[in-house]
This record gives C-alpha cells, structure tokens and sequence, in this order.
C-alpha cells in the first residue's frame, strides 16, 4: 500500500472515529457510563477530533507545495510560484555540495580501484573481455591501414635489397641446412612421401605405361621368340606397371620405415642404413651444387625472381591476409572460378579467414601484463593514485559545468512537467508528513484534553 493511501485512509478514519466518539452521540456512551466513562469517552474524541484537523492541516500543506488545494490560491502552488529560487537552490546544492570535487573524492578515495580491477580480471571472464577489446581496437586501427601505399613505399625498398643480396652466401647456407643430418632425414621422409603419391597419380600412371609399351614393342622387334616368351609369361604392359609399382612402392616404404625408426627402438643396421642414406642424399646434393655454375645460376635466378615477382602486391596481399586478417585474393579467385565451373549449383561458400600473425602475441602480452599487476602491490598503488588523480583533476575541470548541465535539463521542464517531475519522486515520501501529523494531531489532543480536565477539576475543588 502507497503512502498517500495509507495516510488517505488515516485521515477518513481519524474523521469517522471523532464523530462516533462525540458524547451526545456516541453509540459508546451506553457503554462508558458515569465520571470514568465520561473521562475516556472525551478523552478518544478529543484525540481523534485533534488527529483529523493534523492531517487536513499536512494534507492542506503536502497539496499546496504542488497546486491549489480546495480551490485556494493564497500561499498555494509553493513549486510553480517558486520555480526560480527553487532551481538556483537545487543547482546550488547539487553543483556545490552533492557533487563538489571534495564530497565525491571523499568517497572515491576510501575505494581500492586497484583491487576492483583485479575482481574484474579474475570474476565475469574480465580476462577474455580484455584481450577481446584489445583485439578488437587492435583490429580497428590496422584495418584502416593503407596497405597499397605502404606496399608501393617498401616494394622497392625490398627489391633493392634482394639485388644487393650475397647470393652466394646465402646459397652456401641453404646448402650447409639441407646436408644437415637431422635436416637431410626429414627432407628424404617428405621426397618419399611426395614419392607415393607422384607414383599413384594417373597422370604418372598412363607416362610410365607409355614408357613400357614404348620399351616392350623396341625389346621385341621383330624377334617373334622375344614375343613369345614374354606372351608365355603373361607379361602384359599393365602387368610389368602393377610389378613395377610394386617393387618401388615397397623400396620407398622400406626407406621410410629406416628413416622413421629412431631412438630407443632403432637397431644397429637400421641405424646404419638410415646414416649411408643421409650420407648419398647430401653426397649428391654437394655433388649437383659443385657442377653447377653457381654465379651464373644465382644471378639468373635472381634476374628472373625479380622480372616474375610482383613484390609490391605480394607485400600488400601479405599485409591485408596476416595483419588486417581479410581473405586471400587467391583463395577467392579459385573459388569463384569452380563456381563459374558449376553454374547449376547453388552454394553459399564461407571463407575461413586465416588468423592475424600479431594475435596470438597480443593475448600472451595482456596475460603477462594483467598477471605482473595481480602480483606487484606497488604497481596497484600507483595505478590506484593515478586513477584517483586522473578523477580528480577531471572534476575540477568540469566542477563548473556540473551547474550548468543541471539547469539546462532543469529549464527543459515546463511548470507542469517540473511539478509533476518532483511530485512523482517526492510525494509518496511527503505523505509521512499527513501520517505524521495526524498521529501527534491525537496524541496532542489527548494531552490538552487530560490538561483541561486537571485543571477543571483543580478550578471546582478550590
């Protein structure tokens, strides 16, 4: 139940109770009879009288600070008439006390922010929020990067450096990490790998069956025994191409299997089988290296590179894919290019875009930085002090602007719209007063009433 019922209710019983209670009246004077009955009846009546004229009295003065009550306008409509000393009152108040510089920093600095923000970081996923908004500014400011103007600045910057490249050098190096033991064996395990799968495809297949024919057809000749024998031996050219595939599946699997074995598992002969293969593949690389006219071949090479390679849009791609994390140009064209191939279907194709380089490192940074705050106390006063600073040189700033603010949304307000504004937020509490008043209206009624009645009784005794 609302207050202005309550006290509403209060006053109509307040009202009916005086009445029921006058003396001539009063079906309660059958009841109460002679000097105490009398004393008692009074004695209600004068207090409920008294508690009905208290709340009409604060029911009169709660209305009258919002309009006229019963029509009466004198010393009534309080707000509306007193609008201006009201507001400069209420800004007054608000700007200088409520929310001066001095009261707000009283109360900010009994607050450990450093403290809040740890809570933060380790309750409600704060953590993942952080490097999520990190991420996503991070995002913002590298995709307004103009990757085609940085491209077109560095391209030549980079062509300049690759002429001016010890080639030989560099050649030297690759060479030193491809003979390299360990390097060697996982280059050898990836060529046999590649291997099978060359071996398999059915573009290999249909040379290789070609070759045999090829060689069969020049073995026979016109030798019609050599025919005969191989006819005998059902040595057909898919035959001699299934043997084949065998015998050099079973070699490259062999080698695989002495590659792949190491540690604890690896036997003397496998082990020494695994070093002399190491040993002939970088024999032959040194070998093919040293034949070769290394100078002339690298400037080639180079002078080629450099006449094929678009090195300011490989850098501008390379940028948008891994630092602005858009879609490889390339993935699209071939994509677009199997759709153009099969008009009938319709499909919705969804890119995965390739994850930003710059991520991973982004989170690993922001977990250190957020763990070092957790641990260092001195860095969580500091970062306390100067969020504190940071608030109060922002208020004092701004302490002249508070006032201002608060009247102009003020001045938004018609009369009527003020009123009811301060009465939707202040009546119901204004309503105590009418409670209030009715309630010490009866008690002061009472008393005065006892009060007549001593002295009544004092005035008939002298």
């Amino acid at each position: 139940m609302e207050n202005k019922t309550k006290a509403t209710a209060t006053l109509a019983a307040s009202a009916l109770c005086a009445l029921s209670t006058l003396p001539e009246i009063s079906p309660l004077k059958f009841i109460m009879t002679g000097a105490t009955g009398g004393f008692i009846l009074g004695l209600m009546n004068h207090g409920f009288l008294a508690a009905t004229i208290g709340g009409m009295a604060d029911w009169f003065g709660v209305t009258a600070l919002f309009r006229k009550p019963l029509g009466i306008g004198f010393h009534t409509e309080i707000l509306r008439r007193n609008r201006g000393r009201i507001m400069e009152a209420i800004v007054e108040f608000v700007g200088t006390d409520l929310l001066s510089t001095k009261n707000i920093m009283e109360t900010v600095k009994d607050e450990n922010t450093a403290q809040l923000l740890i809570d933060y970081f380790e309750q409600n996923k704060g953590r993942e929020k952080t490097k999520a908004l990190v991420r996503e500014v991070l995002g913002e400011l590298f995709g307004g990067l103009d990757t085609q103007g940085i491209a077109k600045g560095v391209a030549p910057i980079l062509e300049n450096e690759i002429r001016n490249l010890d080639a030989e050098k560099l050649f030297d190096a690759v060479i030193k990490v491809v003979t390299n033991d360990k390097h060697s064996r996982q280059i050898l395990i990836a060529l046999f790998d590649t291997g099978h799968k060359i071996l398999r495809s059915p573009h290999m297949q249909e040379e290789i069956l070609k070759k045999i024919t090829e060689l069969r057809e020049a073995y026979e000749g016109d030798s019609a025994g050599r025919a005969l024998v191989l006819s005998s031996m059902d040595l057909t050219d898919e035959k001699i191409l299934s043997i084949l595939n065998e015998t050099v599946e079973k070699k490259i699997s062999d080698a695989e299997k002495v590659l792949n074995t190491t540690g604890a598992l690896v036997d003397s002969e496998t082990a020494n089988a695994a070093d002399e293969m190491i040993k002939m593949f970088g024999g032959f690389v040194q070998s093919a290296a040293g034949n070769l006219n290394t100078k002339k071949f690298l400037n080639d090479l180079m002078k080629l590179f450099l006449q094929k390679f678009d090195t300011e849009g490989f850098i501008k791609t390379w940028l948008d894919v891994n630092i602005k994390g858009e879609t490889d140009p390339k993935i699209l064209e071939k994509l677009q290019r199997q759709q153009a191939a099969n008009p009938k279907v319709t499909r919705i194709v969804e890119v995965e875009r390739k994850p930003v380089i710059w991520r991973e490192a982004v989170d690993y940074l922001v977990d250190a930085k957020i763990d070092e705050f957790i641990r260092n106390e001195a860095l969580q006063k500091k970062f306390d002090k100067l969020i504190k600073d940071f608030i109060e040189n922002l208020l004092e700033e701004y302490r002249g602007q508070i006032p201002l603010m608060i009247r102009e949304r003020l001045d938004k307000f018609s009369d009527d719209e003020l009123t009811e504004f301060v009465e939707s937020h202040v009546a119901d509490d204004l309503q105590m007063i009418r409670i209030n008043g009715s309630v010490c209206g009866g008690l002061v009624g009472m008393f005065l009433f006892i009060v007549s009645q001593i002295i009544e009784r004092i005035a008939q005794g002298g």
